[in-house]
């Protein structure tokens, strides 16, 4: 299968190696929609076509994320914005945040590190996401990683 390099302009500068076949599937899984219909349904107590509507909206708002692959380097984000540099021949390797996948003892981690391998932090994936680090949570590693949380599905 061929690798390709993307890049997705909704979700800022985001470098991934994937599958070419699965960038250009979008098929909708039709039976776990229904059952996210009946689910709000007996528990929002939603009519069935309002249920049906929404879940068909998270639907494809999933599509719109981005398969996580196991591994992706992410420019760092600072209020919003990247480096002006990233893409430029001034770019550099410590202008991004590298995000790894580890999975073992039945946790599930994304490791976060920074250019030279040093670990930043990590998504506890089996607590809600929660991100462990000894960084202040206004800091631009925290806010890469939010990115990062809200642009991926892992």
């Amino acid at each position: 299968m061929e690798k390709v390099l993307t890049f997705h302009a909704m979700h800022g500068i985001i470098i991934l190696e994937r599958d070419k076949e699965e960038t250009q599937m979008k098929k909708y899984n039709r039976s776990k929609i229904m059952k996210r219909a009946w689910e709000l349904v007996k528990k929002a107590g939603l009519t069935i076509s309002s249920a049906l509507k929404k879940a068909w909206k998270e639907a494809k708002r999933m599509i719109e994320k981005i398969e996580f692959a196991g591994n992706a380097k992410i420019a760092k984000m600072h209020n919003g914005e990247t480096n002006p540099y990233i893409g430029t021949e001034y770019d550099s390797e410590s202008n991004y945040l590298y995000f790894d996948r580890w999975e073992k003892y039945g946790k599930k981690r994304i490791y976060v590190n920074d250019y030279k391998g040093r670990a930043v932090a990590y998504i506890d994936c089996n607590n809600d996401n929660e991100i462990v680090t000894d960084f202040g949570s206004r800091s631009e590693e925290v806010e890469t990683i939010n990115h990062f949380i809200g642009a991926y599905v892992f």
